[in-house]
């Protein structure tokens, strides 16, 4: 593979990895309907010692498009982690995450490898702050590991997928709210920004796994303005996408038993040299992703 065709390979990971943890809603999430009355209160709960044990299943397909080249890329992973609450405070709460398990796989065009950045998190650990609400403040560990290096954002927006923000005002059907939506630039190699906005409506009530939960579809919005640097070229990105989806929150404890989501993006890529030189090209791509997290 040589090196336009590695950059731009890398650059859809990269964004893949970025779609893929954007969202927690999309497809059919099962369970049984239940009946439930008047407005519920869902608050999250945590307990020190307190062990989630999640599934995390992921797939993207990404189409490259350029002058005189044209390349598909799609990825598959399945994580499994446990995930301990480790200390709570007034204003924060600590949690371990380890891979238990860590699998995936990269097809370019027709040729399939598997991806050694994802399993070389077996066995590993990760030690995020939430705030009491579960979103994610800070994370520490893995330092150098590639699948991190390349999307460490998205590996806390993932565990922030598990908390998603709930409203103060108890949950009926109908009932809707609406949050900013953006991913945290942490990365060195990529500069880039997902900013939009996401509307939550609960839809019903399920029971799942025999837990009694709540079922919100949402609907996120977004923009993307990004850039990359590698192999002496800087690319400058722009795009929209959307991602849609629902989420089965238990009505006890308001943690994430089930969802699923569908995201897509379409952007366009600007190349030039870092030292100045003449554009080196436009490129266009077009990115899918499925995600399926699961409380085990």
């Amino acid at each position: 593979m040589n090196a336009r065709r590695s950059l731009l390979w890398t650059l859809t990971v990269v964004l893949a990895a970025g779609l893929l943890a954007s969202g927690c809603g999309g497809g059919g999430v099962g369970g049984r309907d239940i009946s439930v009355e008047g407005p519920v209160p869902v608050v999250r709960q945590f307990e020190q010692g307190e062990v989630l044990k999640y599934k995390f299943k992921a797939e993207t397909s990404s189409g490259i498009k350029r002058t005189a080249y044209e390349q598909s890329i799609s990825t598959q992973a399945e994580l499994k982690t446990t995930n301990t609450i480790t200390e709570i405070t007034d204003d924060t709460v600590t949690m371990t995450m380890r891979f238990d398990s860590a699998a995936g796989g990269i097809t370019v065009g027709d040729n399939m490898q598997p991806d050694e950045t994802i399993s070389a998190l077996r066995g590993k650990e990760l030690v995020f702050e939430l705030d009491s609400t579960g979103r994610v403040l800070g994370w520490s560990g893995l330092s150098g590991e590639e699948a991190l290096e390349a999307g460490a954002g998205q590996m806390a927006m993932l565990l922030y997928d598990v908390f998603p923000d709930l409203p103060d005002e108890p949950l009926s059907i109908g009932t809707t709210w609406e949050v900013d939506y953006e991913i945290p630039d942490i990365t060195s190699a990529v500069e880039r920004d997902f900013v939009g906005e996401t509307v939550y409506t609960v839809v019903g009530f399920k029971e799942k796994y025999e837990i009694p939960c709540v079922e919100i579809e949402r609907v996120t919005d977004f923009e993307f303005e990004g850039r990359a640097e590698q192999a002496g070229e800087m690319w400058l990105m722009s795009g929209t996408g959307k991602i849609t989806g629902a989420i089965i929150l238990a009505l006890e404890d308001g943690k994430t038993v089930y969802s699923t989501s569908e995201a897509t993006l379409t952007l366009t890529g600007e190349g030039a040299s870092v030292a100045g030189a003449a554009a080196s090209g436009v490129v266009e791509m077009g990115i899918q992703a499925r995600l399926k997290i699961e409380l085990l």
